[in-house]
């Protein structure tokens, strides 16, 4: 249930609005970040700052929607996900029409018809829908391209096709707004599973669900039903009590499947397509949606070479030896990224908040790079390389876009974050 709770609770805090802006729209409406995230972000957990977003949510239940995608010389990659965070295809660059001009058909669950001639149908198992797009940018300053990108993009209903067309005013409501992320920590059981209950009756999972489902009915869970904490046995009443703290329980993290090469932690290979494997993917829910990994690797580490904790009252160095930073396929690139424990960006003197392959990166006289994280300024001979962090606890992840098989196959690992005091 988790995701799809989730999604309608960021849909309904995004879609909060009587008109779009940067940060919200109506539902079935476009919204485009101009400017690249920082820690104001709120809306997105380990947002990247790689790449401008644009997103959506749609309510495919009356009829499909087509968005249009311009011609792109840069990377323009649009993930749609299901109610349950499936991601069916990758549209653009690297996946379905590539950087050429297309207009996808996206189609709920129950349509029966017939779509325009050249359209690429992708068909979508929820009428509730989040499209995310990225759109490749290479700091503050270059944002001309993506804009030129972002204002190209429509979306509109199948019955406005090849007519002029209209943008419904949204409404607002006060009381949704809220930070995502705590109203899903305030939810009761009973909330929780009452709003699951409603959402499925539209968004009923697939066929592979029907098992699970049959023994969650037993417990008033499931398309339609009521949820009735009171009736339930006492030891399922206790338990139900602790599912607001249960996702972020060591339970939880005890289930995840992850693969941990030198201290660095690798997505599964099921990321975007989840089957049965539900724990997993509401932990990636909850941790940050992700691309599938041959689209974009997200190797992420919280503990330095020793196995400790990263700290910022502590300096770390990543060396990577000549020839051996991140290798990708085409139209690929990597970034490493700091968040706060809670997936935040970090505030810091020079506004950094990731390093990557475009920037001018020092090399040592040997072709290695190293990068230097830390809280404090390490001075003007690391600057460029410096990574700033929080003084507190912090994360760090590295993206790898269009990955070379080696990073997949884990035959190229990631360096171990190094104390400076162990060096």
């Amino acid at each position: 249930a988790y995701p799809l709770v989730l999604l309608d609770v960021l849909r309904e805090m995004v879609t909060n609005v009587e008109e779009p802006t940067q940060t919200q729209a109506p539902l079935n409406q476009l919204i485009h970040d101009r400017a690249l995230a920082t820690p104001e972000l709120d809306s997105l957990t380990r947002p990247n700052v790689d790449t401008l977003y644009s997103q959506a949510y749609l309510d495919l239940g009356e009829e499909p929607y087509l968005l249009y995608k311009p011609a792109t010389e840069r990377y323009c990659s649009i993930q749609p996900f299901d109610g349950y965070s499936n991601t069916p295809a990758v549209l653009g660059t690297g996946g379905l029409g590539g950087n050429e001009e297309a207009t996808y058909a996206l189609t709920g669950p129950r349509f029966d018809g017939t779509l325009p001639d050249g359209v690429v149908h992708v068909p979508m198992t929820t009428d509730l829908v989040w499209l995310l797009l990225r759109i490749r940018c290479y700091g503050p300053d270059d944002v001309s391209e993506p804009h030129r990108i972002q204002d190209g993009l429509d979306i509109y209903p199948l019955s406005q096709h090849g007519s002029e067309h209209t943008y419904p005013r949204g409404t607002h409501d006060p009381a949704s707004d809220y930070v995502p992320v705590e109203r899903m920590r305030a939810m009761s059981a009973a909330e929780y599973f009452s709003r699951f209950n409603q959402l499925a009756i539209r968004n009923p999972g697939a066929e592979l669900d029907r098992p699970a489902l049959e023994r969650f009915a037993t417990l008033g869970i499931g398309p339609g039903l009521i949820f009735d904490r009171d009736a339930l046995p006492e030891a399922a009443r206790e338990r139900a009590d602790t599912i607001p703290g249960f996702i972020g329980s060591p339970e939880v993290n005890k289930g995840r499947r992850i693969t941990t090469v030198a201290g660095w932690i690798y997505l599964d290979r099921d990321v975007g397509n989840y089957g049965t494997n539900y724990l997993y993917r509401a932990v990636v829910a909850h941790r940050g949606f992700a691309n599938p990994v041959d689209v974009t690797a997200y190797p992420s580490t919280q503990v330095d070479a020793n196995g400790d904790q990263l700290v910022g009252s502590t300096s770390y160095r990543m060396h990577f030896e000549p020839g051996q930073l991140p290798p990708f396929l085409e139209h690929g690139w990597w970034s490493l990224t700091a968040y706060t424990i809670g997936g935040r960006l970090i505030p810091n003197e020079v506004n950094r908040y990731a390093i990557d392959d475009s920037q001018d990166l020092k090399v040592n006289d040997d072709g290695s790079v190293d990068l230097w994280i830390s809280a404090e300024n390490p001075g003007p001979e690391r600057e460029r390389n410096w990574l700033p962090v929080c003084s507190e606890e912090f994360a760090l992840t590295l993206r790898i876009y269009f990955p070379h098989a080696s990073v997949t196959e884990h035959q190229w690992t990631v360096p171990q974050v190094a104390p400076l005091a162990s060096l």
